[in-house]
């Protein structure tokens, strides 16, 4: 039987930012003012998204990890504290080339600012397998596919309604089929009638027409 997993859809949404965010300071010429800014934007968004996913883990998962696997959630806690560490570094090398004047400047800034964000993803990585495999089995061994519907609607009630439409609208473009009509499923029994539309608008942009139709199914007349 397949049990309730709190990472795998979220975690293929940071994966995809992580990416994306990496992959554009590959591509930037940081002695173009505008391309820099853009790649610098780019990688302060991560960071706020990453360090916001880590602090409802933190706030939720955390705990009752402390109580099933001491010594696992001090390795994870560790891990989150090595990542912050990262976070600043990416902010600061982001920060100095907005602040940058000369081109050859934000150049170096540039190279430096993809070596981060490589080491970045790399560390979220091979954190997020361990939370997939580790945690998981600690979860699934000592808490019930109940409490974990309930742990993720914790979760869930610690997210304002703007951060929700912008979260699902990474989650649907980064997710299968099954795992975006579970999604909007879940929002459809959740949300009332008049709110699914609004709610639900960036990821329908972000999908587009034909990709959401299929999506949506019977959740949603188009």
């Amino acid at each position: 039987m397949e049990r309730i997993d709190l990472f795998a859809v979220i975690h293929k949404a940071i994966r995809s930012e992580l990416f994306a965010a990496t992959t554009l300071a590959a591509r930037t010429d940081f002695e173009a003012g505008a391309e820099a800014a853009r790649a610098a934007a780019a990688a302060r968004a991560l960071v706020g998204k990453v360090e916001e996913h880590a602090s409802l883990e933190d706030a939720v998962v955390l705990p009752e990890l402390a109580a099933i696997a001491p010594e696992l959630h001090a390795a994870i806690a560790g891990d989150h504290g090595r990542l912050d560490a990262l976070h600043r570094e990416v902010v600061s090398v982001a920060a100095r080339i907005e602040a940058a004047a000369a081109g050859a400047e934000r150049a170096a800034l540039g190279r430096r600012l993809h070596d981060r964000l490589a080491r970045l993803a790399a560390e979220h990585l091979l954190h997020m397998q361990r939370e997939e495999t580790e945690v998981n089995r600690a979860l699934w061994a000592h808490r019930s596919d109940d409490a974990l519907r309930a742990l993720h609607g914790r979760i869930l009630a610690r997210i304002a309604p703007d951060r929700m439409s912008a979260w699902l609208a990474i989650m649907v473009a980064a997710a299968s089929l099954p795992e975006r009509r579970a999604l909007l499923a879940g929002i459809r029994a959740s949300v009332p009638g008049p709110a699914f539309g609004s709610v639900t608008a960036p990821a329908r942009a972000a999908l587009g027409e034909a990709a959401w139709a299929e999506a949506a199914g019977t959740a949603e007349a188009a």
